[in-house]
């Protein structure tokens, strides 16, 4: 499987494509839009969030309905229009404009932010909402929760009624009370004209053990989350299951048991990834996002016309975008988990992809594993 994205920020439209995936899925882009709007929503959004009103609208890929086995084509259009409207030459410390500078040459900054903004993430939310349906029709399903924002902070989400409470939050928070005091986080920020950062979680269910691989480190599910979590801006770091260094080995590792002749495991920390392979527990993903780099009072940085000091230009943009990111997660995961799927049952038809990895997921492993596996 591979999938890229394509066209500008501010151009007519922007584009998610998807390739290698089975054919003769049924698709429909009700949970697809879903998902846009929730990429749109969020306490602390800017004001292009007024503007756009995102639909996914397959332009090839499909008959009738179904999926054909050929690349998959999601287009969104845009509305808004740029909000610079003169050569900027400032950068803004944190934004790609310096570093792209130096690397392309071209002497209006703005000319970078069209493939760097955030925008290309409504393109990687519908491919990944896309790839989310195919999950759920095999039983794995995949969620995320804004888990800090400035210094408000809560634990993973463990409750049963979890998605409910995130789902009410306008910081799609799983925890009632945390999301309170990220509001009030938000609140201070647009206050002091600053920008805030946090951090997101997001939990795959009902992945069966086996996927992913060591035969090259690149097979490794590990790596692939690296890679991929890695692709949303903003994100600096990705952690795999308890990020509690502080335990020793006997109180991290995930000790076995067996439970009416079932292997069960007594805890998560190693967030359902050992050795680069799935083992069978929920996957859970950690990622830091740091603050949005345009700050509507500025901080310093050089005009590099001039080279003289002045101070970073406010453009159009958010306050945080860790809920929205939060949600491009959860698109990401599931890219992540189809990929390393379909590389172990291979693609063809959408049915015998499924009944592949149905059959596979219910071998012995938790029945003795024994005699059945050891054939």
């Amino acid at each position: 499987m591979k999938f890229t994205i394509a066209g500008d920020s501010h151009g007519s439209a922007i584009f998610g494509i998807l390739e290698g995936i089975p054919a003769g899925f049924s698709l429909s882009t009700d949970f697809v839009d879903r998902q846009l709007a929730r990429r749109q929503s969020g306490y602390g959004r800017g004001k292009r969030m007024q503007i756009e009103q995102d639909r996914a609208r397959v332009v090839a890929g499909l008959w009738n309905g179904q999926t054909t086995g050929a690349p998959l084509v999601v287009e969104i259009a845009n509305r808004a229009s740029n909000a610079e409207r003169q050569e900027r030459s400032v950068p803004r410390p944190g934004h790609v404009d310096f570093a792209a500078w130096t690397r392309y040459g071209l002497q209006d900054l703005s000319a970078y932010a069209e493939r760097s903004s955030a925008r290309y993430t409504a393109s990687l939310t519908s491919i990944g909402a896309i790839a989310a349906e195919m999950l759920s029709e095999i039983g794995i399903v995949i969620n995320g929760s804004v888990i800090a924002i400035g210094r408000a902070f809560c634990k993973f989400p463990t409750e049963e009624n979890w998605l409910r409470e995130r789902d009410d939050s306008p910081v799609f928070c799983h925890d009632r009370e945390a999301s309170k005091l990220m509001v009030r986080e938000i609140e201070s920020a647009i206050e002091a004209g600053d920008t805030l950062g946090g951090q997101f979680v997001v939990i795959g269910e009902g992945i069966p053990p086996g996927i992913g691989g060591y035969g090259d480190l690149f097979e490794r599910l590990d790596s692939r989350i690296g890679k991929f979590f890695m692709t949303i801006p903003s994100v600096k770091g990705v952690i795999i299951g308890n990020p509690d260094v502080s335990l020793s080995g006997r109180e991290y590792h995930d000790a076995f048991s067996l439970s009416e002749s079932k292997i069960v495991r007594d805890s998560n920390n190693a967030g359902g990834v050992e050795g680069g392979i799935s083992n069978g527990q929920p996957i859970v993903v950690t990622a830091i996002v740091k603050p949005i780099p345009t700050l509507r009072n500025g901080i310093n940085s050089v005009d590099l016309k001039s080279f003289s000091q002045t101070i970073s230009p406010y453009v159009r943009s958010d306050v945080t975008a860790v809920p929205a990111a939060s949600v491009v997660g959860e698109s990401v995961m599931a890219l992540l988990v189809l990929e390393a799927l379909l590389e172990r049952f291979g693609t063809g038809n959408f049915r015998s992809f499924k009944g592949r990895v149905e059959d596979a997921s219910i071998l012995d492993w938790n029945d003795g594993l024994g005699e059945k596996h050891n054939r």
